[in-house]
């Protein structure tokens, strides 16, 4: 009777090599990978209209799931204004000149906003752009914008869970009048801080109303706008931008 073999290794059975690791790291030192307990970034939508005044855009930002809501814009807006740093954020950001109410447009009376979704007490801001199109595509700037705003959202002192900005397009169909998305009175701001700067042709306030094409860019008729503007006080003119760069 033939015996057989004990413990005899398969030789089919691959065998698995053994590997000793090198720590160049002592416990304690070095980088720290931190965990995001599985949460994805929240996605935001930015999306960007043409206007009526050349050069100037209106950027709004919704919620990917609910696209009738606002983004949460102020970090946004606090980065950019921050006295110590907004310098150089503006800098970075490029495009973006300021965060201001939206208009509500049921309402329509210029001085209510619209709010970041029905039965919230914060308005709804809109990025104000400023975009030489001659120099930049409105995509590249919009892809730009929303690189930015999820760059900042991934610092943990300004926001504890990240978002993730797309942009998504571009409306150029029916541009509308600077007003149709903002408040009168930041209308006005806007008008004065972009056309009435040191050596332009519009002087005084005088100077700016006797041109309808202007009137009618920021506030949709020439008849609205010199009504608007006749009836605020010179003094509040001439103060429009106290505390605002210019």
């Amino acid at each position: 009777m033939r015996k057989t073999a004990k413990n005899k290794a398969n030789p089919t059975t691959p065998t698995t090599p053994t590997k000793k690791w090198k720590w160049t790291l002592a416990p304690g030192s070095g980088s720290v990978v931190t965990s995001s307990g599985g949460s994805k970034p929240r996605e935001m939508i930015l999306d960007i209209v043409t206007t009526r005044v050349d050069g100037v855009f209106i950027g709004f930002c919704t919620k990917a799931w609910a696209p009738d809501e606002s983004a949460y814009l102020f970090p946004m807006e606090k980065a950019v204004n921050d006295t110590e740093d907004g310098g150089e954020v503006a800098k970075e950001w490029k495009y973006v000149y300021s965060f201001l109410p939206r208009r509500d447009a049921i309402v329509d009376d210029g001085i209510t906003p619209m709010k970041t979704k029905k039965g919230s007490k914060w308005d709804w801001k809109v990025v104000l752009l400023l975009v030489d199109e001659a120099d930049t595509s409105l995509e590249k700037a919009g892809r730009h914008i929303a690189h930015c705003f999820s760059k900042l959202t991934r610092n943990k002192d300004v926001m504890q869970t990240p978002e993730r900005y797309t942009f998504n397009k571009c409306f150029r169909d029916n541009p509308r009048a600077l007003n149709h998305y903002l408040l009168d009175l930041d209308v006005a701001k806007v008008l004065k801080s972009l056309v009435c700067r040191e050596g332009s042709k519009y002087a005084t306030k005088e100077d700016v109303i006797q041109d309808s094409e202007v009137m009618e860019a920021f506030f949709g008729t020439s008849v609205a706008g010199m009504a608007y503007l006749e009836d605020m006080e010179e003094e509040d003119w001439e103060f429009l931008l106290d505390g605002a760069d210019d």
